[in-house]
């Protein structure tokens, strides 16, 4: 029986061999990818030493390098706490498991028709939940995913024993089956077994690149209107499909032995697709991302491995397919159409998602040894992209990649890594299979050593490889999750929260040049086919090159614990009556990031020092000025409050964000106020306050402010429970507390042209630690009385009342210059207390006389003072009549005018006293101060002109001697 034209084919040697023309390999190097130039980068100072670089150990970089696809799970088995192997990724878009219909790309016709296949409980949903992200972002694209999915099982498929022998084969299997699951629950088949729809993407490319921060909090916005792409006969995508069934085939290899009927479910669906493709062919859309030029390649690729799991060689005859002239017709036309005129090709594009030729050729050497094309194809393929480090077998063949300076093998400048990576998986492969090409080996050994850290940079191109030995590498990958930012931001934080391990970064690019940058995402972008075949060449590597290399044991490693929950806080505004306070309340959850909805915090105050005025709680008023949930046009912060803590006068404010979703922070601004008490003083005083101490001007994390979740204290410690301290019972013939002090701020009065009126105004404060009565408190004014006999005072203003302010002036019996008179500002017994750092306020006053003044002179006068308040120490303050502030001029003889019984007051008593003296009933001349007190009028003589004065006095027509 004769041979069919495509098993000819099959058996067909290169009949070019031999006569390669240098004319013939650049025509099809001008039609077969992509030719370009790169611009080189600036100028760069190569690191010291880069070529001693010495370290490299296979096991631990095909360790990390399946971390790498953990980062990327999508799905709730993300998450550490069902069963994910990072504790910093946690579940997320859960909606892709009920994707309402109408978000997908269904079209009426198409549901018209199939509706109960996609939606068999009528919910109106679908559900399409898995996959992995794809890069640094959350969409699970179609062709990569589909690529990777089977490049990861080619490069277990060939190599498995390496993974078996670093601990990491369950690892793998987890991986590989998680993207199976996810395209077995995807493809939606008739009761034929027919393919109907298969769901190839979820999420939309531009709104997903609008959010930069952790998957576990992807915006709700966006998870409403997350999408869902489907091929169907209407709206085919015969490319990815195909691409699908490939992965699909390589699961059903790797998994037939140890579970055959979840294997024999991987190869049904798999054929389905692949029907499917060929049935409808026609590119898939994915919202212009990962579009693919042709479907051929996937096709092939997907065929291949039909072949290998069936035997059926209906899949090769739809690869080689000819005429009967002998031209191509299979999928192969594609690449040698009929204008090539050669059954040859020149493969000098790499295996990658959207040309899978590398790896179908590589295949179909390997399943047809004997096929001279397919090794041909196969082998110039990896001797091209070694840049001449593997030769061409044609001594005159001099068409070879550029490599950079370095040796690198850079085939594109995006994401250069990957081409590398997957040329090496190529080369190893083919090497298993044609023992005798070790150079190939020795090639992709060289070129990953590079990516380890052997080039100019100085640095591994793979996230967290050395990290135990110190040893650098990139450390600023462009993923969103291992980034962890909270602003929507690629520059905040500076660094990453998080490891991406054994995550390839984008690399360098021909002038071995790199940019550990996150924004940089030509250069240090991610992707889960980046590190697809990057899996399988370092598993390669390690089954040819790995004796002695070793696992990182204990890995991953725990990340330091830090404080999720706690609460920062800062003074706005103080006064001498209220205080406001900024709160910034975080969640800064990180392992994994997470929204919050029962946050709490409290705010403890102290009111003793209103308790010790008479005042209570009720005297507070309390004002939240601001509420960062409201500007955020979500629900405010709810207060209660306040609530006794203690009996020593301690309160707290109750905060509460529950219900609300908080990730990072909140800020809210509180403000005390405190009320006058009866006598219209104020007492505040925040710094008892539990959460005031330590607090300034600037953010800073506070214990003294709990964090709650749930009603469980997170953070912060609450103040201890304090007994009010005893009122200790005063004599006040005692002399007071010996700490008991007072200061007086001046200002010089307004000039007003008045001459015959001293004014100025005083504030009073306690210094002291403990409360002291007003009417304990004296403040003496020294002047010269200037001739005028009558120097009266009058109180312009006082906060309690100037009914409750009292003004003497005295003459000086031993004058000194500037002061031969000085007015006594003393409080009435209901003027009430100023407690510690409390004040009286501003209290005006005048002195008038009947002549004019010249206070220049004058002790206690300063006009620098004029503007603003001072420390005038020549105004002087007593306690109890004890000095407490200022320098006297002088120690007067403290005589009272009238005070004829030395009783400290001039009243009717003292009256009676002069007019029996007068009368000659009592004897007082032999009593000097009883002389000079009764002498009214200073005229060195006591009688009748000083009784009428003093009648005078008591009756209120005169106000001072």
């Amino acid at each position: 029986m004769t041979d069919s034209p495509q098993k000819r084919i099959l058996k067909r040697k290169n009949r070019c061999k031999g006569i390669i023309t240098a004319v013939i390999i650049a025509a099809q190097l001008l039609t077969s990818s992509i030719l370009f130039a790169e611009a080189p980068p600036a100028t760069f100072t190569p690191a010291e030493n880069w070529e001693d670089y010495d370290y490299f150990n296979f096991a631990e970089a095909l360790q990390k390098s399946l971390y790498f696809y953990d980062a990327q799970k999508c799905g709730v088995e993300a998450g550490y706490d069902h069963g994910g192997r990072l504790e910093w990724r946690g579940a997320c878009h859960e909606v892709d498991e009920r994707i309402p219909i109408s978000n997908t790309s269904l079209s009426e016709a198409f549901l018209a028709k199939y509706r109960h296949i996609i939606d068999p409980d009528g919910d109106g949903t679908v559900d399409v939940h898995g996959g992995f992200h794809d890069a640094g972002d959350h969409v699970r694209f179609g062709l990569p995913q589909s690529y990777t999915a089977g490049t990861l099982g080619w490069g277990f498929y060939e190599f498995r024993e390496s993974f078996r022998a670093i601990g990491e084969e369950e690892h793998m299997i987890e991986i590989l089956r998680y993207f199976t699951d996810t395209f077995l629950r995807c493809s939606f088949m008739d009761e034929e077994g027919n393919i109907v729809a298969f769901c190839y993407m979820v999420g939309e490319g531009d709104e997903d690149h609008c959010y930069w921060g952790p998957p576990e909090l992807y915006p709700e916005e966006y998870l409403r209107s997350r999408p869902a792409d489907f091929a169907t006969f209407d709206d085919p995508g015969s490319d990815v499909c195909a691409s699908t069934a490939a992965a699909l085939c390589t699961s059903y290899l790797n998994f037939k032995d140890e579970d055959p009927e979840y294997a024999e479910k991987c190869l049904t669906v798999a054929k389905a697709l692949y029907d499917f493709a060929v049935k409808y062919r026609g590119l898939h859309k994915g919202d212009g991302y990962y579009t693919s030029d042709y479907d051929e390649d996937e096709l092939a690729w997907a065929a291949v491995w039909l072949y290998e799991c069936t035997g059926d060689m209906k899949y090769i005859n739809d690869i080689v397919a000819v005429d009967e002239t002998g031209n191509y017709v299979g999928y192969m036309k594609r690449i040698i159409p009929d204008t090539f005129k050669q059954n040859v090709w020149y493969n000098s594009w790499v295996h990658c998602w959207d040309a899978v030729w590398g790896g179908t050729f590589i295949k179909l050497n390997e399943l047809f040894p004997e096929n001279e094309l397919f090794d041909f194809i196969a082998r110039w393929n990896v001797e091209y992209l070694s840049g001449g480090k593997c030769p061409h077998e044609d001594p005159n063949d001099h068409n070879y990649c550029k490599p950079s300076p370095a040796g690198y093998t850079m085939i594109n400048g995006w994401g250069s890594a990957r081409y590398n990576a997957a040329a090496q998986l190529c080369a190893l492969v083919y090497m298993k299979n044609n023992p005798d090409r070790t150079d190939f080996g020795e090639w992709a050994k060289s070129q990953m050593e590079y990516l380890m850290g052997r080039n100019p940079m100085g640095y591994s191109y793979i996230v967290g490889y050395g990290y135990e030995k110190g040893l650098p590498f990139a450390k600023h990958p462009h993923h969103r999750a291992a980034h962890g930012s909270k602003t929507n931001s690629m520059n905040d934080p500076e660094e990453h929260r998080h490891i991406l391990w054994g995550a390839l970064v984008g690399g360098p690019d021909l002038n071995d040049y790199h940019i550990d940058s996150t924004t940089e995402y030509a250069y240090n972008e991610v992707a889960v086919d980046y590190n697809a075949a990057f899996v399988g060449a370092l598993a390669g590597l390690y089954k040819y090159y790995g004796q002695g290399h070793e696992p990182i044991p204990n890995f991953p490693p725990l990340e330091p614990e830090t404080d999720d929950y706690f609460c920062e806080a800062k003074i706005v505004r103080e006064t001498k009556d209220s205080t406001q306070v900024l709160l910034r309340i975080h969640n800064e959850s990180t392992r994994p990031p997470h929204y919050e909805t029962g946050m709490m915090a409290r705010y403890f105050f102290n009111i003793s020092e209103l308790i010790e005025n008479g005042q209570s709680i009720d005297d507070v008023i309390f004002t939240i000025e601001y509420d960062e949930q409201i500007s955020m046009q979500q629900e405010p912060v709810v207060y209660r409050g306040p609530f006794k803590w203690d009996d020593a006068g301690t309160y707290y404010f109750e905060f509460d964000w529950s219900g609300r979703k908080i990730y990072g922070d909140r800020e809210l601004q509180i403000s005390f106020r405190v009320k006058q008490d009866s006598n219209y003083m104020t007492h505040w005083d925040s710094s008892n306050d539990y959460s005031r101490q330590g607090l300034t001007n600037e953010y800073a994390i506070s214990k003294n402010v709990p964090v709650y979740l749930n009603g469980v204290k997170v953070y912060g410690e609450e103040p201890p429970k304090l007994s009010p301290t005893p009122t200790p019972t005063i004599d006040p013939s005692q002399t007071p507390d010996a700490n008991a002090s007072i200061s007086v701020s001046y200002k010089c009065g307004v000039k007003d042209g008045t001459k015959n009126t001293i004014r100025a105004t005083i504030n009073i404060k306690n210094t002291g630690t403990t409360p002291v009565n007003l009417s304990d408190i004296k403040v003496r004014y020294w002047f010269t009385s200037d001739g005028n006999e009558q120097n009266n005072f009058v109180c312009d203003y006082a906060a309690f009342g100037t009914d409750k302010v009292k003004g003497i002036v005295k003459k000086i019996e031993n004058s000194v210059p500037g002061a031969d008179t000085y007015c006594e500002i003393s409080f009435t017994e209901d003027a009430g207390r100023l407690a510690p750092g409390g004040s009286t306020g501003t209290i005006p006053f005048r002195i008038e006389g009947a002549a004019e003044y010249d206070q220049t002179d004058d002790y206690s006068y300063n006009s620098e003072m004029s503007d603003d308040f001072g420390d005038n120490t020549k105004i002087t303050a007593y306690i109890k009549d004890k000095l407490k502030y200022g320098v006297e001029p002088v120690t007067i003889i403290d005589i009272t005018l009238g005070d004829l019984n030395y009783d400290g007051k001039v009243n009717s008593t003292d009256y009676l006293v002069l007019k029996r003296y007068l009368l000659g009933t009592i004897d007082k001349e032999s009593d000097p101060n009883f002389l000079k007190a009764a002498d009214l009028n200073r005229d060195g003589r006591v009688n009748s002109t000083d009784m009428s004065l003093m009648k005078r006095y008591l009756l209120g027509i005169i106000t001072s001697f």
